[in-house]
């Protein structure tokens, strides 16, 4: 289970810095974020220490290098196929996050760029 709840950490956390990248936090950014915990918590039963940890990732900044650490130290604990379907959960998240506002920035092109660079990608 801690795995999963560091998938999701991770998920929100790299979808907090896709989303505010650009500078401009959109509504629409935020929702799909919160809908997506939202709709995760609906699929397995997280405990409330754990909702409330993946919660409180949504409170801070984050940066792409450490992004990117995190990611790389995420996917150590998994099998390559594992691997391989987080990556690519990651990759779609990211990509229909960075739309949903209607707009893709540069900032958020280029970010996505680095990211995959950084997976072969």
């Amino acid at each position: 289970m801690d795995k999963i709840v560091n998938v999701i950490k991770l998920m929100a956390q790299t979808g907090l810095f896709f989303a505010n990248v650009d500078g401009k936090y959109d509504s629409k950014e935020k929702e799909f974020i919160e809908n997506f915990i939202a709709s995760i918590e609906q699929v397995g039963e997280l405990e409330p220490e754990l909702k409330a940890d993946v919660s409180d990732s949504l409170n801070h900044t984050y940066e792409l290098p450490a992004i990117i650490t995190a990611t790389k130290g995420l996917v150590d604990g998994f099998n390559e196929d594992e691997r391989a379907a987080i990556m690519g959960s990651i990759e779609s998240f990211i990509e229909r996050l960075i739309a949903v506002d209607g707009e893709v920035h540069p900032a958020e092109e280029e970010n996505f760029k680095q990211w995959k660079a950084a997976f072969g990608l």
